[in-house]
């Protein structure tokens, strides 16, 4: 694991587009999981105002989504928004029968990746599942709402793994993760070959 201390959230940015630019060249990358949230906006943001020429042609696999209620498709939607300009190369999340090359992932309050939530097998591959209270809480969702996601047992397949981690609300679990390697799903990505950690505290 290489963990790197930035000391703002445009040294993330920066960071996190070169590992990007260098993991694509040196795993001859064609795809890459991608997040929705706050997380990786400002990163897609930067894309959009460079074009960097590595990604064209690159296809992007939406990670995770809402399927119930008014929210259903909501980060297909944050996808539509935050980079217009690759919708042609972005890959909606309906089967969940692929692996990406490369996975760019976030950091959620209760140690899950994606929406795989803790208590769900650590070889978890893909499909629909019932949202943590902390999920729901953060996306303000309904009581009853499921996400179709893809899991460990797909992400840790990838030839490499950018992991980001923001915000001081998160150092908490984030001590957790460096202590613990299977106790819940981020912890497992310790176990990665090729695991980059980004964080901003």
């Amino acid at each position: 694991m290489d963990l790197i201390k930035c000391k703002t959230h445009d040294e993330i940015v920066e960071r996190a587009h070169l590992w990007c630019e260098s993991r694509v060249k040196s795993c001859e990358a064609q795809s890459i999981f991608l997040p929705a949230g706050n997380t990786p906006t400002a990163l897609f943001k930067y894309w959009e105002k460079i074009k960097p020429r590595f990604l064209e042609g690159k296809r992007f696999l939406q990670v995770d989504d809402v399927i119930t209620g008014k929210h259903q498709g909501m980060f297909r939607r944050y996808f539509e928004d935050n980079l217009p300009s690759y919708k042609h190369q972005l890959q909606k999340l309906e089967t969940g029968n692929e692996v990406a090359d490369l996975a760019i992932l976030g950091f959620g309050i209760n140690g899950h990746v994606a929406f795989h939530e803790p208590g769900i097998p650590m070889d978890f591959f893909s499909g629909c599942l019932p949202l943590s209270e902390e999920s729901k809480k953060t996306l303000s969702l309904e009581s009853d709402a499921w996400g179709l996601t893809y899991g460990l047992g797909a992400l840790l397949k990838t030839k490499a793994i950018l992991f980001i981690v923001t915000g001081e609300k998160k150092r908490p679990m984030f001590e957790r993760f460096q202590k613990e390697t299977d106790t819940f799903p981020a912890a497992c990505l310790k176990s990665h070959r090729d695991l980059t950690v980004l964080v901003d505290f």
